[in-house]
């Protein structure tokens, strides 16, 4: 089998190979390189370039150029080039084709070869599921699989050096960084932890070098607009003063100062050419890039500490990614975190090199593509009851073979010799549990041949005397889950509060499987519209489940089954594996109908799926709601709690401004990246300091219930707010999400006891109603309804009919400022 190894990068790729013994990176065909720049380009006669040809054109053509595609793989950003459109994962496809071109016609013809490409720790679900898919549109076959960066690092690291230790991986590529800690210990290697920021990358720095040095350069010297983006010959220049500035940049790794110097295609007000000369020296680099450099550095330190070290306890560091080759940003985060540095492993080609060494650690003809064991079993001897067990697969270069009896014998004997007679091991007395030491006298596969004598030492037929043993390179261990993925459930049949049942926690163990149980809230018929909707999210918030990464949607609706109906309470029960790459693999069964759901895979991640490109107007919206949320949380804590508050409403302010049409979808993606990163720091705020919020909620509705609800509330009903209340004293001091959902109870209690006031009725058609936006589809229906609304607004006895037309509104609203329905979670545990 051929083991192939794909680094896909944001700005570099690199395809590599792996026989059990040696790993080759094969280089590009058109220049020699071991790397090929990822960047496509389709010239006036519609022929594509790729590589270096390419990556050279976006100085002179950038309108017929597609790169960095790989910042936006998993959303539905668009990229336009050439007069085309298409997606990442097509552009993506593209770069693996060309790649394969890069190896010999043997193994490109082969129907043998085995596959995996690298992602980044970072990557969350929809992106590794995009990232297969760009697989499939390549033809690369069905033996494909995906691995995290920085496990294939660790892979690679390990070929160069096997000594025991714990090492800090800081792999920083083109597009994003990923910190990950490895232990290495005999050969076997242990993912612990691992972090990073998945919008920080070489081309961050190519931006801020373009931000802070060239424009405002441009701007002394040559008379433009205030913004160079309002006319395309201006949008074009900074496109190619981007390339000059790049290449300044990698001058200044050996250089201490260089100059940016090129021509560009753009134009001043008065006519002259802007042609670029800029002194460039590398402290200016340093200064440009020591923000990034020092997030990435508290990155690493978070990622340690979550890991329970500290950095005494690390060896070295190992760096990985192009922007690493720059010395002054190792020195920097080496001095910052006191850990010695290591150059053992090329940089530009470890990640490839070690997914082709991983490959070969993968049973291949299984589903799921799992790890193969470590353990072997060889059934010898049926009418003995022997069996040799065997240690299949070690880094060490020694295995011991172990024989196991199901009944004693006397007199037996066996020995063990390498298949080529260069050693024996002589005879050894067969009896339970009898071991012999073997060594592995190369890399790859060590083949034995045992032969059994009976007491007369007469050799014993044997059904099975062949035992092979891989001498690896290295063992993987465990694996660390890099983020939790949990499926949202409704806390209770009866609340519209939602929480989520976690699949997988960060930190967790990879690969990880199980079953999880659940139940309908509604009932679903054969052929019904309607669907059972298990929604998944990425993240740790279990009490705003809204503030985690959507993920998609796994549906069984009415159309998916004939016959019969799947009744309210039904049990649903959902297997599922969450695989060494953190992707998921869903199947659902429903006994009560005696259906299967695993024939198609319901998962679908374009429903979580965002456009950057117009995406920017939402992602400001969330960031004013989470500052509104923010300054309310903040009225009830005081001190540190408060003013770590106040620092991220100040980050939190800066991503309200994204809505500005001249951003570019790279900084809305990162925008939203940094925005749900805050959601989490707000949400670990809260935990801290859970007793004083909540105390501070319940009063909040205690004192609303006294002043605007009890003089409208029935016996019975103010009965319950009593119960509830009292349930919320009591549960305040849980850590579960026990105390809210009473809060939500009571919120629901306030709208349905206010529905008996007029004066609610029609301010609740005031203030949401008439305001709201419709869905197209509705938009005529809901102007009649608020017509009406509006003629008998002032008429207290008619209040009931406008209460109807509030509820039938409500049902026509666009929710979360999408034009689509709001698919609701509607599964609760069980």
């Amino acid at each position: 089998m051929n083991y192939i190894g794909i680094d896909l990068g944001t700005t570099n790729s690199v395809i590599s190979t792996f026989d059990g013994e040696h790993t080759r990176v094969w280089k590009n065909k058109r220049d020699q390189s071991d790397v090929t720049p990822t960047a496509i380009y389709v010239d006036k006669r519609g022929r594509r370039l790729y590589g270096s040809d390419a990556y050279h054109k976006l100085a002179q053509e950038k309108q017929n150029t597609a790169s960095l595609f790989k910042r936006f793989m998993g959303t539905l950003t668009k990229i336009d080039f050439a007069g085309e459109t298409h997606t990442p994962e097509e552009c993506s496809a593209e770069i693996l084709r060309e790649l394969f071109k890069n190896l010999p016609e043997e193994i490109r013809s082969s129907d043998d070869n085995a596959i995996v490409i690298t992602v980044p720790a970072a990557f969350d679900q929809m992106q590794n599921a995009a990232t297969l898919e760009a697989a499939q549109m390549a033809g690369l076959g069905s033996r494909v699989a995906l691995m995290q960066e920085p496990v294939a690092a660790i892979m690679s690291i390990m070929k160069e050096r096997q000594e025991n230790g714990i090492f800090l991986i800081y792999d920083l590529g083109g597009g994003t960084l990923d910190i990950a800690i490895g232990e290495s210990l005999e050969g076997k290697v242990n993912l612990l932890a691992h972090g990073g920021i998945a919008m920080c990358g070489g081309r961050d720095f190519d931006r801020v070098i373009l931000n802070k040095k060239i424009i405002p350069w441009i701007r002394e010297h040559y008379q433009v607009p205030a913004d160079l983006t309002q006319e395309p010959s201006l949008r074009q220049a900074l496109a190619v003063a981007t390339y000059w500035g790049e290449m300044a940049k990698i001058e200044l790794s050996v250089d201490g100062q260089t100059a940016i110097q090129g021509e560009t295609p753009g134009f001043d007000s008065s006519g002259q050419e802007i042609y670029l000369d800029i002194p460039f020296t590398r402290q200016e680099f340093n200064d440009y890039i020591r923000p990034y450099v020092h997030e990435s550095i508290e990155a690493a330190k978070e990622t340690i500490h979550e890991a329970g070290l500290t950095t005494q306890d690390f060896d070295r560091i190992i760096f990985i990614g192009g922007p690493t080759n720059y010395k002054p940003l190792r020195d920097m985060v080496s001095q910052e975190l006191g850990i010695p540095v290591s150059l053992e492993v090329n940089p530009m080609t470890a990640v490839s090199e070690g997914a082709s060494i991983y490959a070969e650690s993968i049973e291949w003809e299984k589903d799921g593509h799992e790890r193969k064991s470590e353990r072997g079993e060889v059934q010898s001897a049926a009418d003995l009851g022997l069996t040799f067990v065997y240690v299949a697969r070690t880094a060490d270069t020694q295995a011991r073979i172990a024989a196991h009896l199901v009944t004693p014998v006397t007199g037996y004997t066996f020995d063990v010799s390498t298949e080529d007679g260069s050693w024996r091991s002589g005879i050894v007395s067969l009896q339970e549990d009898s071991q012999v030491e073997v060594p592995l006298q190369k890399k790859g596969d060590n083949v034995f041949s045992v032969v059994v004598y009976d007491s007369q030492g007469q050799p014993v037929q044997l059904e099975h005397g062949r035992i092979v043993i891989v001498q690896t390179v290295a063992t993987i261990g465990s694996i660390a889950a890099s983020h939790s993925i949990g499926i949202e459930v409704k806390c209770s049949s009866e609340s519209d509060d939602s929480t989520l049942d976690y699949l997988v926690r960060e930190g967790d163990e990879l690969p990880a499987r199980g079953t999880k149980y659940f139940r309908a809230v509604e009932t679903i018929r054969a052929q019904d519209d309607n669907s059972l909707n298990f929604k998944l999210w990425e993240g740790d918030i279990d009490t705003a489940v809204e503030d985690n990464r959507f993920i998609g949607c796994m549906t069984v609706s009415g159309h998916d089954f004939e016959f019969g109906m799947i009744m309210k309470g039904a049990q649903i029960v959902c297997d599922y594996v969450v695989s060494d790459s953190g992707s998921i693999e869903l199947n659902l069964s429903v006994p009560s109908i005696d259906e299967e759901f695993c024939h198609k895979n319901y998962y679908s991640r374009e429903e979580g799926a965002i456009d950057m490109a117009r995406a920017g107007s939402q992602v400001a919206q969330d960031a004013r709601d989470l500052l509104r949320r923010i300054k309310k949380i903040g009225r009830k804590l005081e001190g540190e709690a408060r003013q770590q508050l106040k620092a991220l409403s100040e980050r939190v302010s800066q991503i309200t401004l994204i809505d500005n049409i001249h951003f570019e979808p790279e900084d809305v993606k990162k925008a939203s990246d940094d925005l749900l990163l805050l959601k989490r720091q707000v949400n670990v705020i809260k935990k801290k300091n859970r007793q004083v919020i909540r105390q501070y909620e319940l009063q909040v509705l205690q004192e609303y219930y006294r002043t605007e609800r009890q003089q409208w509330a029935t016996e019975d009903e103010t009965k319950e707010y009593g119960r509830l209340f009292s349930l919320a004293e009591k549960a305040k001091g849980k850590h579960d999400a026990a105390f809210e959902n009473i809060l939500e109870q009571i919120r629901y209690l306030n709208y349905r006891v206010g529905c008996h006031n007029p004066r609610f009725i029609s301010s609740w058609f005031i203030n949401r109603y008439m305001k709201a936006k419709y869905l197209p589809e509705y938009t005529e229906q809901a102007g009649k309804l608020i017509e009406r609304g509006i003629a008998i607004l002032n008429d207290a006895s008619r209040a009931d009919e406008l209460l109807k037309i509030n509820h039938v509104l409500s049902q026509m609203c666009v929710h979360n400022g999408e034009d689509v329905p709001d698919v609701a979670a509607n599964i609760i545990r069980g």
